[in-house]
């Protein structure tokens, strides 16, 4: 049971519970905090002056006074009119994920919600009880306010959710878990829909799946290194040392490790003699690997040094106060800002893709470098088994391959910088945080095909070269993972379902655990 308070939520434990379905609950200490927050909203709701969202219209109508009388119906309007979601709905791990942050950032106490909102919130995601969320509507503004509209109708009753994949009225699925649907209170409509948690989830798990997919290439790109001969030397921590990326070295330190598992690489990279074994001389001897080899370090680093960064801001954000007004009950103070703003989630989002995409272009080249003979050291052409020409075995992949690096660069442009007025001119310049995330976690399939292409590819190689000869211990690891589910190409066949089979299968907690070190990010300090 992982606690929440709103102050220490991690991606990785907002991956667990998003995607293992790990279960959460607010954390003992958050209860007085968000009751003294619920007073003072209550106490300055009964006095004469005008606070945004409690008493006033919203956005651009927040010069005119609701009164006390609607002041519960003020709040079920909003949800009413932002309720206008359209769009394929966002996946059980995204809607779970979406749920948790909403919930971890009012705990925080500065929302002036009811606690009970709050545990219902929470007692519907351990339940299962999962609203409709469309993912078209946000622009990252005044928080993500037409997704998190649609989540806050279960919690009154509206909408559709399902429970165990049935589709059900929100009030009918409460119910069957033993729950009931509540009446908003003032302030509470706004609390719930005014926060960036929507981006801020999809952020959180992309970063995941970004550090799972890094390490990956990692190890890959160890294996290219035995299946090609490559050039240990390039992995060097004297030379990642001489230009001072912490980022560079740990990947270089990280493929090295890998290696290591090899006896041969393991001997080379033992000996230690960078730079003083003789190169060859003899006209058109290759003494350098080509950058899709050599240049893996710096490539990978950088996209780790992005990570950090990255990883930095969204845990920040998953323990942030987003909404607005924020409540203050130590000081008495009800303070109206603009923290629902998504500008950080935004260009993290935008930098994280940057780097997805990087990683697409390399993983497709280092395709290429399996799979064109003219380069692949005696690998058979196109990885064919059998006749080459009656057998063309890896070009279809290939294609595939090159296509999804093509569909991976079109996401590119940074939804960052794209703003467009709205809101009557209330909202006159807006992040896209949203529509940022969601780009980036459309990216995340392509690569993890890319990623299983490669896989299946370097399974193949071991095959064409003799496993004895090229499988370390690692690299063993990844032939039988993908050979426990796509066996040896000994003459054409369709690969379409080995393709996806083994883009799944990379994905799992298991599969990771199996072929991936743990994770050390001070190893090379």
């Amino acid at each position: 049971m992982i606690k929440l308070n709103g102050h220490d939520l991690s991606i990785g434990e907002a991956w667990q519970i998003a995607a293992l379905q790990v279960p959460c609950e607010l954390a003992a200490e958050a209860h007085l905090p968000i009751q003294r927050s619920r007073q003072l909203v209550e106490s300055l709701a009964a006095e004469p002056r005008a606070i945004y969202g409690i008493n006033t219209g919203f956005g651009p109508l927040s010069g005119f006074r609701v009164s006390n009388e609607d002041l519960a119906q003020h709040q079920v309007n909003l949800l009413h009119h932002l309720t206008v979601g359209q769009g394929v709905l966002f996946s059980v791990a995204e809607t779970r994920a979406i749920m948790l942050t909403r919930a971890n950032a009012l705990a925080r106490g500065y929302s002036g919600i009811r606690g009970e909102l709050i545990e219902l919130l929470l007692a519907a995601l351990n339940r299962g009880v999962l609203p409709e969320i469309p993912s078209e509507g946000s622009v990252g503004a005044s928080g993500d306010l037409v997704p998190l509209a649609h989540m806050a109708g279960l919690l009154v009753g509206s909408g559709y959710a399902s429970l165990n994949g049935e589709r059900l009225p929100a009030t009918e699925a409460l119910q069957r878990v033993g729950l009931t649907p509540v009446v908003l209170q003032c302030k509470e409509g706004l609390a719930l829909v005014n926060g960036t948690s929507v981006m801020t989830a999809l952020a959180a798990l992309a970063a995941h799946e970004a550090d799972r997919l890094l390490r990956w290439m990692e190890l890959l790109t160890a294996c290219l290194f035995q299946a090609l001969d490559g050039e240990p030397e390039v992995l060097c921590q004297q030379a990642q040392k001489a230009r001072g990326f912490r980022g560079q070295s740990l990947v270089a330190l990280r493929i090295s490790n890998s290696l290591h598992t090899h006896p041969d690489f393991a001997r080379r990279i033992d000996e230690h003699q960078w730079g003083s074994p003789p190169k060859p001389v003899d006209g058109g001897a290759e003494i350098q690997d080509p950058y899709s080899l050599r240049c893996t370090p710096q490539i990978l680093g950088a996209f780790q040094e992005a990570q950090w960064h990255v990883e930095q801001v969204i845990t920040r954000e998953l323990n942030a106060s987003t909404d607005n007004p924020l409540i203050f009950p130590d000081t008495g103070m009800v303070i109206h800002c603009g923290n629902f703003y998504g500008q950080q989630i935004a260009m993290v989002s935008d930098y994280m893709r940057m780097g997805l995409i990087k990683l697409a272009l390399l993983a497709d080249r280092q395709i290429e470098r399996l799979v064109n003979w003219r380069y692949s050291r005696g690998l058979p052409p196109l990885l064919a088994a059998g006749a080459p020409g009656l057998n063309t075995g890896f070009g279809g992949a290939q294609l595939l391959a090159t296509s999804l690096a093509a569909e991976a660069r079109l996401l590119g442009t940074p939804a960052s910088i794209q703003t467009i007025s709205t809101n009557a001119n209330n909202q006159d310049v807006v992040s896209m945080g949203c529509i940022a995330a969601k780009m980036t976690r459309t990216a995340l399939p392509l690569l993890w095909k890319l990623v299983a292409i490669e896989a299946l590819a370097l399974a193949q190689a071991a095959d064409a070269r003799g496993c004895d000869k090229v499988l370390g211990g690692d690299y063993r690891k990844l032939y039988d993972l993908v050979r426990g589910c796509s066996p040896t190409l000994t003459g054409d066949r369709p690969l379409a379902a080995d393709i996806a089979a083994v883009t799944a299968l990379l994905q799992t907690e298991a599969a990771q655990a199996q072929c991936l070190a743990p994770k050390n990010d001070h190893e090379a300090d």
